[in-house]
């Protein structure tokens, strides 16, 4: 037997007894080793090989499988610049504390720094952003590898010759034995104010839903979620209404609790900066964000020794004033980026997984949508790019019966090429079309000279025609009735509902107007 062959075999094994599942791969000669090893495990019905052309969308892939799956998904691709296209799904998993395992073939360490085709210092290559980093010629223990959480590199020489001399029954007698991930015992805590909030960001810290919410009845906690659609008890349109400085001031908390990141909402971070006090719990914090700033840090979600009572009157505060931002919801326009929110967010049937993009979905939903339960919804919040985000959806549509992707235009122009390999599953992928670059309409860039040519930057394509190219099924609509028409159908396979919204300029003046509105609304 070779010894690349050796070496990949023996990888190979080690990472199925280890708990894999799944792994993307990307086709290449270096890599042929492992290529050829890993299709012979899917041959024996032990692993689900997912077969992507481009670097890039094939790590963002992973990374989606590892989101809806909680377990390492290896990226395997070929040496030199395919190593480098692995980059930005590296660090939204290193900032979202995803499990990617990325498996990089390389040439012979003799062969660097030689002049050697495809050769580059591959060696340590992503640094900081991985939690283990092995460089071997030879077949090594994994299991102290996969032990914690978080991405993970191992690069691997493979010398000529890379194909198999001999074929024997080498995945015989595998034995599945996953590694449990590590623990950290939660601290405990008794709250004596009354004024207390709890502000959960979008991926929740890798916490359950139902974690959260027991800790928050035991403490008598009001929700302010970015994810409303994950928490029906959170306080309806928060990041809206507290745009609002004044009423900030009214909400003014003594302690303000925030699980995960705050990643959104200028409102929702100015809020929490004018807390009294502040408690973190992030398991991030022991070596991502160990810099994060409060009184009291968690990496888990504390114990509670002792209930506290509400404060009615604060309390009926913030239903007032979510029930006036309700109110000026109601009247703006009847088709627009926000009401393209809240249907999606009402119309999608329980037990569907929804992914969101980032940029101006995200923060539509959070603002606009009424608080539900019923889904599993995802996002790619660690650095919030839009870039793979198709890839990261069809990832994440593996996993699930029936899967819904929320992504603007320029996301899905940016991440093209995930349609060159089209998946089996029922996914349908909403994109809001506004021919452009909208998020920037709402942030102070606008109405700088040269705006729309370095900021709005208009596509003027017709987005339908590109999806129909790839040999998807698409529907254009144009109002949130037929939106809601689009929303009932069932498709079995990659769907496009392409949503031609109002212009740019059109959907940053309507957020304006409501939230002027708003403020006329409430009390001084």
């Amino acid at each position: 037997m070779s010894i690349s062959t050796n070496l990949a075999r023996h990888t190979v094994r080690q990472l199925i007894e280890l708990g894999i599942e799944d792994v993307v791969l990307s086709p290449g000669s270096r890599s042929a080793p492992l290529s050829i090893a890993f299709y012979q495990a899917q041959k024996k019905g032990l692993i689900r090989l997912h077969v992507r052309i481009d670097e890039r969308g094939a790590a963002f892939f992973a990374l989606g499988i590892s989101k809806a799956s909680g377990k390492y998904v290896p990226a395997l691709c070929t040496s030199g610049t395919a190593v480098a296209n692995y980059y930005p799904a590296l660090l939204e998993a290193y900032h979202s504390n995803i499990n990617l395992l990325l498996l990089t073939a390389d040439r012979p360490a003799r062969l660097r720094k030689t002049g050697s085709n495809q050769t580059t210092l591959q060696s340590n290559f992503f640094g900081e952003f991985v939690t283990h980093h092995v460089d071997s010629p030879s077949p090594l223990d994994l299991s102290h590898l996969l032990g914690d959480s978080g991405p993970v590199h191992i690069n691997l020489q493979f010398d000529e010759p890379l194909l198999p001399e001999e074929d024997h029954d080498w995945l015989d007698g595998i034995r599945v034995q996953p590694i449990a991930q590590g623990t950290v015992v939660p601290g405990e805590i008794s709250l004596h104010s009354k004024r207390n909030i709890l502000i959960v960001g979008h991926d929740r810290a890798g916490f359950t839903v139902d974690e959260i919410e027991t800790f928050a009845e035991r403490l008598a906690l009001p929700i302010i979620a970015e994810d409303p659609l994950s928490f029906p008890s959170a306080i309806a349109h928060s990041a809206f209404f507290l745009a609002d400085e004044q009423v900030r001031r009214d909400l003014q908390p003594e302690l303000a609790i925030v699980i995960g990141r705050t990643t959104l909402s200028r409102s929702i971070n100015s809020y929490i900066d004018q807390a009294e006090k502040r408690m973190v719990i992030d398991p991030r914090m022991k070596r991502v964000d160990s810099q994060r700033t409060a009184e009291e840090r968690h990496q888990r979600i504390p114990r509670v020794s002792k209930s506290i009572e509400r404060d009615p009157l604060w309390h009926a505060l913030w239903q007032k004033y979510s029930e006036l931002a309700a109110q000026v919801i109601q009247e703006m326009p009847s088709w627009s980026e926000a009401s393209a929110a809240i249907t999606i967010a009402k119309d999608l049937e329980n037990d569907c997984a929804l992914f969101i993009s980032s940029s101006r979905p995200i923060r539509d939903l959070e603002s606009f949508a009424s608080p539900r339960s019923g889904l599993t919804t995802y996002a790619n919040r660690g650095l919030a790019g839009i870039d793979g985000n198709i890839s990261t959806a069809m990832g994440i549509a593996t996993k699930h019966d029936e899967t819904f992707a929320v992504i603007g235009d320029l996301a899905f122009l940016h991440d093209i090429s995930a349609l060159a390999n089209p998946i089996d599953e029922a996914l349908t992928l909403i994109v809001i079309d506004n021919n452009g670059g909208g998020i920037f309409s709402t942030l102070p860039q606008r109405g700088v000279d040269g705006f729309e040519e370095i900021f709005g930057t208009p596509h003027n394509l017709k987005l339908e025609d590109i999806a129909k190219s790839f040999g998807a099924s698409v529907e254009v609509v144009s109002s949130s009735k037929e939106l809601h028409i689009a929303l009932q159908r069932v498709h079995p396979r990659l769907h496009f509902i392409i949503a031609q919204v109002p212009s740019r300029e059109a959907n940053a003046e309507a957020l304006f107007e409501a939230l002027t509105r708003l403020k006329n609304l409430m009390p001084r």
